[in-house]
């Protein structure tokens, strides 16, 4: 927004027609876990994203019940 309150820039136009449908994102999560586990990769970061995801979801949920803002720590 500008300083007139208006869109600053035109919509942006995303295709997603190569989405994936739920079942594939099942298997490519399922991949990428085994993957992981050959691997020894590190998952302690994506981890805490999808933590850091359902607190931000959990906490957008309780304002929307309460009315009233929830601090995230």
């Amino acid at each position: 927004m500008n300083e007139r309150d208006e869109f600053s820039r035109p919509d942006t136009w995303i295709d997603l027609s190569d989405e994936p449908d739920h079942q594939e994102l099942c298997n490519r999560e399922q991949r990428h876990f085994l993957k992981a586990i050959k691997e020894d990769l590190d998952l302690s970061q994506p981890t805490a994203d999808a933590i850091n995801s359902l607190m931000v979801a959990f906490a957008s949920d309780e304002s929307v019940k309460t009315g009233q803002v929830v601090r995230l720590d």
